[in-house]
């Protein structure tokens, strides 16, 4: 049934995209097809070979790795045999002045010895229990001054604390210094307990502290790293970087930085994060150091290893391709003009789907498609010339309706003010009568010039402390009104007269609320970076919820422009004046209400 289908629509296309169709499937079809064959074969044997290599490294790293720290634990050994140090250390112990400080030099020189045998040691430390130490620091070439250790608080060392409560060694995370005189290091702590072997009852008496360069660690593991196919770093038993090819990530955590405390995922996480070697095919392989006390990681790009065999079959496909080409080239050219022809006036065709009248087909000759586009060419002109007139009258009948609606500004307020400056005068006789006067010529001035003009919405916000200033006359300062207005949007554009109808509403619906002081806040400021949002907020009685519903469902199209008063005008203007790109929404309760409204953002 399925092969029936496609051989009916195969017979009802035309002849030249028979051909074309034939062309690919005896052509370029077989060289894709073998060319993704060839790729997997090489694609798995490549990665297969790359992966095994990665282990093989990966293990001779880890060994290398076991073997740095095995040569610490010799040394820690070492001392820890020889009893010339425990000697030393009874006197530093009991602060026996007399030999304290002999004993203090008779370490310091056995330590200096140690350095200069394993450079990497920038710097060992013999603590006794009350954390007085004896040290040498490579960095300092000092056992006065050090580098790497705090002398003046090994005390309360957590570190040192530690190390003389068990009996093996501990080890610290990375930690990174830098001195203004010696410098910049990252180093981490090997510390071990001391115990005199003939009284090792008694306990600890003080505690071994090798301060290591992590330099030294990461040249053992890392030596011909490519960052951008496989990299290895070292991590603790707690997911701590502490040895890492770039010096600026070790001391993270793997877990904490990914999100998950499951090696191969948090190694994943962290290289996406980071951006490290730009790839999402990523395997990671991973070998335990000192039983588990460090792990060394591994992670290997697949597509790295993978792009000269992609560069092959790239190669392969574009020859394909060109061959493929050169035959549906040699077939095209026996139907070159019709071809041409109908792609012309496809194109035209489209580009008119998308909107461009100006679009013309220019073909020569007198065939059946030249008569074609010499008609679509005298339809499309019509249909501009149609479009044109029909988007002038759009444009008038919209002009109208806007001063229409404009024109409905309430006319009862003029009466009323007019009505609140003579009663003022008759009962008061004092000069504020003229400050009411200039306020209200000024709110005639601006309403009655350009119906619809733009505005800045600091003039609106003059001509609104105007309005509210003589409704307060008007009603013996009965409300309060306070303006918060946002800087950055103090010289944005607002069409005239959004603002004022809304507060009219709500002091003559609105007022007396239930606080016994009644309140208006109006709040303008930037909302997101493309709209302005302003805000009318009363401590009224509020308004019914049905009311609320319909002016928040209200369809200006559906109504008479001339009913459209109040709070209906406002969402007619706002959506006539900018569309869809606009909102107006009403929360009411018998707390007050609030009427929200966003608009572009516009300077």
């Amino acid at each position: 049934m399925m092969f029936s289908k496609i051989k009916k629509k195969f017979l009802s296309l035309d002849i030249f995209k028979k051909i074309m169709i034939m062309l690919l499937l005896i052509s370029i079809l077989p060289i894709i097809l073998i060319q993704f064959i060839s790729y997997k074969i090489s694609a798995s044997t490549i990665e297969k070979q790359t992966k095994e290599l990665i282990m093989a490294n990966l293990q001779q790293s880890s060994n290398s790795v076991e073997e740095f720290f095995h040569a610490y634990d010799k040394i820690i050994m070492d001392m820890y045999t020889d009893s010339s140090y425990i000697d030393n250390l009874k006197y530093i112990n009991v602060w026996d002045s007399k030999n304290y400080y002999t004993a203090k030099h008779e370490i310091e020189k056995k330590l200096e010895n140690y350095v200069y045998v394993y450079p990497e040691i920038l710097g060992i430390a013999i603590v006794g229990l009350n954390g007085d130490a004896a040290f040498y620091d490579t960095i300092t070439l000092s056992g006065v001054y050090s580098f790497c250790f705090d002398v003046n608080n090994l005390r309360t060392n957590e570190m040192f604390k530690t190390s003389l409560s068990v009996k093996h060694a501990i080890y610290s995370n990375t930690i990174h210094k830098s001195d203004s005189y010696y410098g910049e290091k990252n180093y981490f702590y090997i510390a071990h307990q001391l115990t005199d072997f003939n009284n090792y009852k008694d306990g600890p008496v003080g505690s071994i502290i090798l301060c290591i360069d992590e330099s030294a660690l990461r040249n053992i593991y890392s030596t011909g790293t490519e960052f951008n196919s496989n990299l290895t770093f070292l991590i603790n038993q707690d997911g701590d970087i502490v040895s890492f090819p770039l010096a600026s990530y070790i001391g993270l955590n793997l877990y904490e930085e990914s999100g998950t405390n499951k090696m191969d995922e948090a190694t994943k996480n962290f290289f996406y994060t980071h951006e490290f070697m730009d790839s999402k095919r990523l395997e990671v392989h991973t070998s335990s150091i000192k039983d588990d006390t460090f792990i060394l990681v591994n992670v290997q790009n697949l597509t790295y290893a993978l792009k000269n065999v992609e560069y092959i079959s790239m190669i392969i496909v574009l020859i394909g391709i060109l061959v493929g080409m050169i035959c549906v080239l040699l077939s095209m050219s026996f139907a070159a003009n019709t071809g041409k022809a109908v792609k012309k006036i496809i194109h035209a065709m489209g580009k008119v789907d998308q909107g461009d009248l100006d679009v013309r087909i220019s073909m020569d000759g007198r065939d059946e498609f030249a008569r074609i586009a010499s008609h679509f060419n005298d339809m499309l002109h019509k249909i501009k010339k149609s479009n044109e007139l029909e988007r002038e009258a759009l444009v008038r009948e919209k002009n109208a309706e806007i001063k229409s609606l404009e024109a409905q500004i309430n006319p009862h307020f003029l009466y009323n003010t007019l009505d609140a400056i003579n009663w003022v005068a008759v009962e008061h006789e004092e000069f504020h009568i003229s400050k009411m006067l200039i306020n209200l010529a000024a709110i005639l001035r601006y309403s009655i010039q350009k119906g619809n003009e733009i505005v800045i919405i600091h003039e609106e916000l003059e001509y609104l402390k105007r309005y509210i200033y003589l409704q307060q006359q008007r009603f013996c300062y009965s409300f309060q009104c306070m303006i918060h207005l946002d800087d950055t949007v103090k010289s944005c554009k607002i069409h005239k007269l959004l603002i004022q109808p809304l507060i009219e509403n709500t002091i003559v619906h609105g007022f007396p609320g239930n606080t016994g002081q009644d309140e208006i806040h109006i709040s303008i400021q930037k909302k997101d970076v493309n709209y302005i949002q302003i805000q009318v907020q009363d401590n009224g009685k509020g308004m019914t919820r049905e009311l609320a519903e319909i002016f928040n469902n209200y369809d200006y199209r559906k109504d008479k422009v001339e009913t459209s008063i109040g709070v209906r005008n406002v969402i007619t203007r706002i959506k006539l004046y900018y569309g869809e790109n606009s909102y107006f929404h009403v929360d009411t309760s018998e707390l007050g209400t609030t009427v929200t409204i966003l608009i572009p953002y516009e300077i």
